[in-house]
């Protein structure tokens, strides 16, 4: 303010800088600012605020009292006798050098050797009187109890940037008031100890305290033996800020509870500016593995929220999705008893966290969920998004190469190497893309909010979303999925420096972006980290020689096939280097059919020979982002190879042999393993770009382009190991696989699993086949003695034949189903089912329907965890046999519809039933060409009152030819069949129980009800409704049933002319053909017909009674048109539809049910002989 007043012009802030300068009263700040080389004002503003900052905190250090409860340093536990004060370095240790951290140092003051500055004896001043310093420093012990002890070292005066304590004034000890519960306590803030302190009086009484064997030791040598740990809730006051920290509990005789320097700069009571503090004097510089175990401990305190917690970058997401790809439904998938509860349990934990969300709505897209099963037990929820990924559109996002990087990291020193916790899952989806992402549980469909993993996009868009998060930070680089953070320096003390300060701002990002780390994977203060086929050491960059370690460490060929392989792959690769065949020459030698096998140095020295050419360049070809990436990947029996090449030539090698759990593996496990494998090895040179798989398993193929529910679930977890990589899988035959067939023989013997690999593993088929232990324990007995679930075993295991005909015969029915057939623990399984031996198939086939659940019930339930070759089959026709399923079957399907034939005249046939209406009997008479019909009083229902109304239409209309009626009293009785028989007209009938054949005069009667009933109810004359009905044109008609009977209209209430009374003959053949065509269309979407029964077929009749079972008969007569005659056990002969007629299930035909018409006749004793004839089933009119 005061400058702005002064005509300083454009020299203000450098005449401020030098005021500043030449104006401070301390000659050391002076010295120390006069050290700059280019000082300008802020710079010069920023060393003098970490000057006084760390003049504060000296003062605060120096100034406590020595009776108090102060510094903790942890150390090893060691005789205090044999420890002195060492000359050389200052510090306390044995009397050897090799304990001296001094010797063979380098001392900054006078230059030479074995001595550190502080104990340098050429310094001009020193002071005479020591002063108290507290200092933390921590070691392993070797002891089993871990001593915490106090101590204050007596040395010359610190020096932080070169302030000397000489001219800092003492200032009053820190206290930081917090809330332990309701109370508020005050605490002691001591940045020189590492343990938090609290007296016992301070806490609850019922507080759960934990044992601890760590003993408090003073400085002065006393010791304090603490009560117990526990962990404390405080609540800083001023910003109502929670936090848990671990305590020392001890004697309430302790003054003051004290926090240490870690808890008080994470509960930022106090904030060191590690930017500002430009140097440090190599006396007071820890060791390496100390300084390390410091660091660590230290970010985890001050970052734990950077490693807790899930992350989430800004912005959301949205999948582009093509609109032209038809979305798929998966079901939900079965999970295993044991599993369902910490499934549901991890459901709401990420439910909860806001991962995932519970759906309620209708979805067009459903992915199938897939559960994989941690060594801990926990499930890992993922999902099978195939089907999604083929709408998914993906855009590709370049990473950086090594050229990109490599001008920065060429002369870094330090490495750190960070992995983001849950990568994926720090990227937000929008409300419409999460939809896309509903997957089906047990528990209901959720949708992911957060970008699962295996969306195909997701490794391009987290890359992206990342490097603009961490865009600007020096110092650090994205490493396909990992984060490297670098130090420069020209010494290893100023890189580590530059490290600390690039990892603090790199945290310090995370912090801010909400990025998460995973801490488990932080790799922290390496000499060199691998990248892409480099190795970044502090020497600068070199070969990594891990990526031709198979070559350079590859065993030698035991007999002459293991020679033939290396001399394949020689030839193979000599294209690239003509001389390379001349030095296999020692090796081709042994393949001759007259020389015997003998490996001597001569063949020795050209294997050395070989292998070295073979790991250098021409062969050798160094990795180019742009140009097509290829893997090689094959397995043995006992080993797996991978080869990464470009354009035909290798660019990395890798093998390694199978553990015993992964011999016992499918072939087809084993290939996909090494596929895994492959990918896995050489991540940083797949991820995040296509890559091309050649394989020589075909099934392989067709395997990675179908659900994962078709595979076996340890092939299941294989194939979500490779869901972050983008490959396509193409067949290539052995013999073209000189590389990694090479390799898979002549394997390294590494079998180092990563927990991913561990999770493979630890598949047990078993928990997914809701059998219990006895039964599997039979069905495996049943396997081991059933030789065609043997063959198919040793098939499975060695790899089926690559010709059809060289497929053993017992098992050729397996072969379409070898991509998803497995083997473990002496079982076969067909995806997650268990395969069933042919002893065992007709006892599980009854267990599967011991409780009578239903044909597709007990299919499904079958398909559900069991399986054997023409299993449905096989249960269909046992259920079909079930005497107890059959008796209480449900009513079956409806038949096409199978009309009356449409007369061409009216009167000719006519239809005929009695109703009853509010009481009363009435009798209704419909003509099947006009539909017009007459109804009746009848004052009983005698045969001879309705043959007396029916005399009087007849007598009226004329005779028709042919009389349809049900099987009423009425109209079976001997009166009627006389009445017919003088008339000469054929009474037809319908089939017992079946009205709808009777159905045109059911409709009439249902139109006579309904007329009667509003008639009633509007206080009308029923007859002007009768009259009005039969002279309303009929619906898809142009006549009323008046015309089509009586060829014109009559009069009605309505006003009408003369000439629309006169009689007119219309012809509604045509009109009534096309009414019934439609009709019949309607109704046979729902029907189907069913297959004829024959004379001594053994069926189950349908009961008409409620609550009744159907009962057993044998077909004794067909009587034509879906009608026939049975026989019950107790000889009582029905006449049924086919409608009313079940197949019981067998077949048995004797001679006394294909005779003659007249022994039927007798069979049918409850029939009179009359002249009606059958009716014609499924007849409505």
């Amino acid at each position: 303010m005061l400058a702005s007043t002064c005509n300083f012009g454009q020299l203000k802030d450098s005449l401020i800088r030098d005021r500043i300068v030449c104006g401070t009263n301390s000659s050391s700040w002076r010295e120390r600012l006069l050290r700059e080389e280019n000082l300008t004002l802020d710079r010069c503003l920023d060393i003098c605020r970490a000057m006084e900052i760390s003049r504060e905190y000296h003062k605060t250090i120096a100034g406590q009292a020595v009776e108090e409860l102060h510094a903790v340093k942890q150390k090893e536990r060691k005789r205090l006798d044999k420890e002195i004060s060492c000359r050389f370095c200052g510090r306390a240790h044995e009397r050897l050098k090799s304990k001296c951290p001094a010797y063979g140092r380098k001392c900054k003051k006078c230059g030479k050797e074995n001595h550190f500055a502080i104990a340098c004896r050429s310094k001009s001043r020193q002071s005479e009187h020591g002063k108290k310093v507290h200092t933390v420093t921590e070691q392993d012990s070797d002891s089993c109890e871990d001593i915490m002890t106090v101590t204050a070292m007596t040395q010359t005066a610190v020096e932080v940037n070169q302030i000397k304590e000489s001219d800092m004034k003492k200032r009053e000890q820190l206290f930081a008031g917090m809330m332990i519960g309701n109370s508020l306590v005050k605490f002691q803030v001591d940045c020189g100890a590492t343990c938090n302190v609290i007296p016992i009086n301070l806490l609850n009484p019922n507080i759960k305290m934990e044992h601890t064997d760590k003993v408090l030791v003073m400085y002065n040598k006393s010791r304090l033996c603490p009560l117990g740990k526990c962990k404390v809730k405080l609540t800083n006051p001023r910003n109502n800020k929670k936090y848990r920290v671990e305590f020392q509990v001890v004697e309430e005789d302790c003054k003051t509870p004290l926090l240490g320097r870690t808890a008080s700069e994470a509960m930022k009571l106090i904030q060191v500016r590690y930017d500002n503090i430009c140097a440090l004097d190599s006396s007071v510089t820890t060791g390496p593995s100390e300084k390390n175990t410091w660091l660590l401990e230290e970010i985890k305190t001050e970052f734990q929220d950077v490693f807790t917690g899930d992350g989430c970058l800004q912005g959301e997401y949205e999948l582009e999705i093509d609109t032209t790809v038809q979305p798929v439904k998966l079901p939900k998938r079965r999970v295993p008893v044991s599993m369902m509860k910490p499934l549901k349990e991890e459901l709401m934990s990420l439910a909860d966290r806001q991962i995932i969300a519970p759906v309620d709505c209708s979805t067009d897209w459903i992915s199938g969920m897939v559960t994989v099963q941690k060594p801990n037990g926990k499930p890992r929820i993922c999902i099978d998004p195939r089907p999604l990924n083929k709408a998914l559109k993906r855009s590709h996002f370049p990473l950086p190469t090594i050229d990109d990087i490599l001008p920065d990291v060429s002369k870094a020193k330090v490495f750190t190497v960070c992995d983001v916790k849950h990568g994926f899952w720090h990227v937000k989806l929008t409300e419409e893309s999460s939809h896309l992402t509903t997957f089906a549980t047990p528990f209901g469909r959720f949708r992911w909010l957060r970008m699962p993993m295996g969306i195909s996009p997701a490794p391009e868009v987290f890359q992206r979303k990342l490097m603009q998060a961490l865009e600007n930070l020096p110092g650090t680089y994205i490493i396909a999925d990992d984060i490297l953070i670098t130090g420069k320096g020209e010494t290893t003390e100023l890189a580590e420096m530059d490290h600390d300060r690039n990892l603090r701002l790199f945290l310090e990002r995370c912090r801010e972006r909400n990025i998460k780390l995973n801490v488990e994977k932080l790799k922290l203060r390496r000499q060199e980290v691998p990248y892409i086929g480099h190795l970044l050491t502090a020497e600068g960059l070199r070969a990594d020689p891990e990526k031709v370690r198979a070559i350079t460490e590859m065993p030698a060929p035991t007999d002459i096939k293991g020679v033939q392989r290396l001399v394949g792959m020689v030839n193979y690769l000599s294209k690239f280097y003509k001389h390379l065949s001349d030095d296999c020459e020692p090796l081709r030698q042994l393949t001759h059919r007259d020389s015997l096998w003998e490996w001597t140095d001569v063949q020795e020295d050209a294997f050395k020979r070989l292998k070295e050419k073979l790991t250098q360049v021409p062969v050798l070809k160094y990795y180019s982002p742009e140009e097509e990436l290829t893997l090689q990947c094959d397995a043995s029996e006992t080993g797996l190879g991978a080869a990464l090449t470009q354009h035909g030539k290798p660019v990395a090698f890798a093998s390694r042999a199978l553990t015993l759990t992964e011999r016992g593996y499918a072939q087809i496990e084993k290939e996909c393993l090494a596929i895994v494998f492959g990918m896995e090895k050489f991540h940083q040179y797949t991820y995040g770009r296509l890559v091309r798989v050649q394989s020589d398993h075909k099934p392989l193929e067709n395997i990675i382009k179908k659900p994962l529910l078709h595979a076996p679930k340890r092939l299941q977890r294989m194939l979500l190991r490779l869901q972050k990589y983008d490959i396509t899988i193409t067949y290539v035959p052995g013999r073209d696989m000189l590389l990694a067939d090479t390799l898979s023989r002549a394997y390294l013997q590494d079998s180092i699993k990563s927990q991913t690999e561990l999770e493979t593993e630890c598949v047990n088929m078993v928990d997914y086949v809701p059998v219990s232990t006895e039964s599997m324990d039979r069905i495996r007995a049943g396997t081991r003695t059933d030789h065609t679930l043997q063959t198919l075993i040793k098939t499975i295991q060695k790899g089926w034949p690559a010709c059809k005909k060289d497929v053993p015969v017992e098992i050729a029915q397996f072969q379409s189903l070898q991509d998803e057939l497995s083997t473990q623990d002496g079982l076969v399984f067909k995806g997650e089912r268990v395969v069933i031996p042919q002893a065992l198939q007709a006892d599980i086939t009854q267990r599967i329907h011991s409780t009578h659940i239903g044909t597709e019930g007990c299919l499904r339930r079958a398909r559900d965890c069991i399986y054997w070759h023409g299993m449905n089959d096989h249960i269909k026709k046992y259920i079909a046999t079930c005497d107890i399923c059959r008796s209480v079957d449900a009513k079956q399907q409806k038949e096409t519809l199978k009309p009356h034939e449409l007369t061409t005249r009216p009167w000719t046939k006519v239809g005929t039933d009695l109703f009853n209406f509010e009481g009363r009997d009435y009798l209704i008479t419909v003509d099947y060409y006009s539909n017009f019909w007459e109804i009746d009083y009848l004052p009983d229902t005698k045969s001879s009152t309705v043959i007396r109304k029916l005399k009087a239409h007849f007598a009226r209309q004329g005779i028709p030819n042919i009389v349809f009626s049900d099987n009423g009293p009425q109209y079976s009785s001997t009166e009627f069949a006389n009445f017919s028989r003088k008339w000469e007209f054929q009474h037809h009938t319908s089939s017992p129980g079946y009205p709808q054949s009777n159905g045109k005069a059911e409709s009439a009667v249902k139109t006579a009800k309904r007329l009667m009933t509003k008639a009633k109810l509007a206080g009308q004359d029923p007859y002007l409704a009768l009259l009005d009905h039969r002279n309303t044109p009929t619906q898809g008609l142009t006549t009323s049933p008046a015309q089509r009977l009586l060829s014109r209209r009559t009069r009605t209430l309505l006003p009408i002319g003369d000439r629309l009374l006169q009689p007119k003959v219309t012809d509604n053949k045509v009109a009534l053909m096309k009414n019934r065509e439609r009709q019949t269309k309607y109704y046979n979407r729902m029907a189907k017909d069913m297959d004829t029964l024959n004379p001594g077929d053994l069926v189950r009749v349908q009961p008409f009674e409620p609550h009744t079972l159907w009962t057993k008969a044998r077909v004794c007569n067909t009587l034509g048109n879906r009608s026939y005659d049975v026989e019950l056990d107790n000889g009582r002969v029905l006449r049924r539809n086919r409608r009313h007629l079940r197949r019981a299930g067998e077949v048995k035909r004797t001679c006394r049910y294909i005779s003659s018409l007249r022994d039927r006749t007798l069979l049918c004793r409850h029939r009179t002989k009359r002249t009606h004839k059958t009716v014609l089933p499924g007849q409505d009119g």
